[in-house]
Order: structure tokens, then C-alpha cells, then sequence
């Protein structure tokens, strides 16, 4: 029987992740007004709560460690390639700004440098803007993920009813440390 099951924990995994995305791009949304970006960290919240939602759904398409599945791009947006853009977006928002320090559309730097005849004064300089627009992507693409993983979930199901003979029915659990 555990031979016949062992896809369904491979599955809690994935689901997981998703629902720690849909979590994650709802506290983003939550926060991302500009009347409640008016401080530096009312700011890195908003950034920590998107950065937290692109880890997770990054991770849904990361190489895994064993008994973990990864999914493919292909398969996922099989149906809807209209996504595949704002996908790859995601990932290399992921992978130049969240996992790696690399060039990209969030954050820059600049020097101001102001010489007096008895000083250089410079100013270190360090801006983000905050992309609205790949939230709303982002949010879109959780949205795809979360009905392609719950379709994955029926399948398998039905897949282990027909090994087993009868009707399978799933339990939601619970967190446990």
C-alpha cells in the first residue's frame, strides 16, 4: 500500500508551497498602498512579503531533492502559453534579485559626489521601486499553479482508486512541528 500512496506525500510538498505563495502574495497586496509605503520598513514588509512569494512558487519549479516533485514549464502552462512570458519574468526576478545579487528592475545605486574647496561630500545613494505590475503577474501565475495542482491532486486520486478498487477520500491535516 505505501508504494501505491507514496505519490500522495510527494504531492503534500507541492502543495504546501502553493499555499505558502497564495499566502505570502496576499499579505503583499495587503500592503502594497502607497499610503502605507511611507517608511523605509513599512517598505522592506512589502518586499519581504513579495520576495517570500516568489521564493515559493519559484521553488514549485526548482531542481528537488528526493521524494519532491518538480514541476516543468511546459506542463503546467501547456494550456495557457499566454503565461509563459510572465512566468519567465518571475523566475528572473527570482533568480537576478531574490536568490542572487545581480542587475535588475528593483533596485539600483547611485553616487552624488559634491566638492566643496574644503570637502567631497558623497552622497551613497540606494533606491528600490516596487513592481506593481509583476505582483499582479505573480498573483496570476499563483492563482494557475494553485488549479494545476489541485487538477494533479483529482488525477492521482483517481488514479489510486483504480489500484486500490474503491473510492479514496481525502482528509485535509494539520501542521505539526
Amino acid at each position: 500500500m505505501n508504494n501505491t500512496l507514496e505519490p500522495l506525500r510527494r504531492q503534500i510538498y507541492l502543495m504546501q508551497q502553493v499555499h505558502e505563495a497564495k499566502l505570502y502574495i496576499e499579505r503583499a497586496e495587503q500592503l502594497a498602498h502607497p499610503h502605507l509605503m511611507q517608511t523605509l520598513d513599512e517598505i522592506w514588509g512589502v518586499l519581504l512579503a513579495f520576495r517570500g512569494a516568489i521564493i515559493s512558487y519559484a521553488k514549485c519549479f526548482a531542481k528537488t531533492g528526493s521524494g519532491k516533485i518538480k514541476l516543468e514549464e511546459r506542463d503546467v502552462f501547456a494550456r495557457n502559453p499566454e503565461l509563459v512570458d510572465q512566468h519567465r519574468r518571475i523566475i528572473d526576478l527570482r533568480n537576478r534579485y531574490v536568490a542572487h545579487s545581480d542587475d535588475n528592475e528593483m533596485e539600483s545605486t547611485s553616487i552624488d559626489p559634491v566638492e566643496t574647496q574644503t570637502e567631497l561630500v558623497i552622497h551613497l545613494q540606494y533606491e528600490v521601486a516596487f513592481p506593481f505590475d509583476r505582483m499582479y503577474d505573480l498573483r496570476e501565475l499563483i492563482k494557475h499553479l494553485d488549479g494545476y495542482v489541485a487538477n494533479g491532486l483529482e488525477k492521482l486520486v483517481r488514479r489510486i482508486e483504480g489500484q486500490v478498487g474503491k473510492p479514496v477520500r481525502i482528509q485535509g491535516g494539520s501542521a505539526s512541528r
